[in-house]
């Protein structure tokens, strides 16, 4: 399996978590950029923690059971696709944080 069909399964697995998480990274942004607070960067990685909890739990809540065999059958077992989602969203927040910072601090 290549890193392509990697990415592309770990998006179709954690789509919703990482479109719910892209919504919470711009708000954020967009908040750190009309004031610059360095606690600010804190309060969001604080506030994300509780947040992809919850996602987290009501994703398996409401997750088809049958269609977590397609990635098994793939040879993915979904705590390595979960906490792979779980990565790309925190960094992709670090990215868009640390960027504001940069260019606006």
């Amino acid at each position: 399996m290549t890193l392509r069909d990697r990415i592309s399964l770990t998006w179709r697995y954690g789509k919703t978590q990482l479109l719910i998480g892209a919504v919470y990274n711009l708000v954020c942004m967009n908040y750190l950029m009309s004031g610059i607070s360095y606690t600010f960067f804190v309060d969001c990685f604080i506030i994300k923690m509780p947040l992809t909890a919850i996602i987290l739990y009501l994703d398996s809540k409401f997750r088809d059971r049958d269609t977590i065999f397609f990635y098994i059958n793939l040879g993915l077992s979904r705590r390595k696709l979960q906490v792979s989602v779980i990565l790309a969203d925190f960094l992709m927040l670090i990215i868009l944080l640390t960027s504001v910072l940069i260019f606006h601090g």
